[in-house]
């Protein structure tokens, strides 16, 4: 038998936030939102830029992701005469920067919108002509910057973790293969926090795949936070059939708390101590440096881990 992970979990136990948190990241580990551009009227004549007033800001991004949207212009008036804005002293980033996203409200709006992205991280001025209805995706509000790097050691330490506990902490999908169907009257499957089971399928020496019916042929036992089951309904076998491969049984189910919100405190705990050590060893020991086991995520994952065959 063999668990092969076919969805894994589309969020972590702890957000990046909390995690920068943990380990008291401020705005030096990122890259500083940029300051306001300067705004004017063209004076080129009519234009596609709504009648009203507009503000603007920049982001920065690096290959890591984007700032948080930076200081908000001055608001700039435009009229049936005069529909483009000349935006000036765009601000420069860091040896980071990559390129960089202006951002404006519609006329008399206070959400920023993407106007034009700049591919560069040296030109400074912008000529925009660009009516509302054609502005794009709104400013983001947090700072990514580093987030490629915080989300590679949160998911390492979140896959350490359900090592130790034998668990999946959010919701993630798993085929369980099987040569044969067992003696018992159940199939206990691992993990715990069973939601449910999608399909069980099995094929014969002819190549024929089959799936079984649930209620019928079987019946799930979620069992809460422990290990789930499937079980024989009353009166009912395993089919019985030769097998045509290596692994012809596939069990495809889903496990794992539903939400971040209903994973213990403790994981959290721990995930965030595991987390802190691969940010603060992120290479070999220096000569006199002392690497020890953290003896306190033991304590905190004890009483969460699965025990049995698994």
């Amino acid at each position: 038998m063999k668990a092969v992970l076919y969805t894994a979990p589309t969020v972590e136990p702890i957000t990046l936030d909390e995690l920068k948190t943990h380990l008291r990241f401020d705005a030096s580990n990122t890259e500083p939102a940029p300051s306001a551009p300067t705004v004017a009227l063209a004076g080129a004549g009519a234009g596609n830029v709504d009648n009203g007033a507009h503000r603007y800001r920049a982001t920065f991004v690096t290959a890591d992701g984007e700032t948080d949207g930076g200081v908000i212009s001055a608001a700039v008036t435009t009229t049936a005469g005069d529909g483009r804005v000349a935006v000036s002293a765009i601000p420069l980033g860091g040896s980071a920067v990559t390129s960089r996203k202006l951002y404006r409200t519609i006329a008399g709006g206070t959400t920023y919108l993407l106007l034009a992205t700049i591919a560069d991280n040296t030109t400074t001025t912008y000529t925009d002509n660009i009516a509302d209805a054609s502005l794009g995706a709104a400013c983001p509000t947090t700072n990514t910057t580093v987030d490629p790097y915080l989300t590679a050691i949160l998911k390492a330490a979140r896959e350490h973790v359900e090592d130790i506990t034998g668990r999946a902490i959010l919701t993630q999908t798993w085929d369980y293969y099987l040569d044969e169907f067992p003696g018992d009257d159940y199939i206990q499957l691992p993990f715990g926090n069973l939601q449910s089971v999608t399909h069980i399928k099995y094929t014969d020496s002819d190549g024929t795949q089959t799936t079984m019916t649930v209620t019928t042929e079987y019946l799930v036992e979620t069992n809460g936070e422990g290990y789930g089951r499937i079980v024989l309904p009353y009166g009912e076998t395993w089919p019985s059939f030769t097998e045509y491969t290596s692994n012809p049984i596939v069990i495809r189910f889903i496990a794992g708390w539903t939400t971040a919100a209903l994973v213990p405190y403790k994981i959290k705990a721990a995930i965030k101590m595991i987390a802190a050590d691969l940010h603060e060893m992120r290479g070999e020991p220096t000569i006199g440096q002392t690497v020890s086991e953290n003896k306190t995520v033991d304590r905190l994952l004890a009483s969460e881990r699965l025990w049995g065959a698994f």
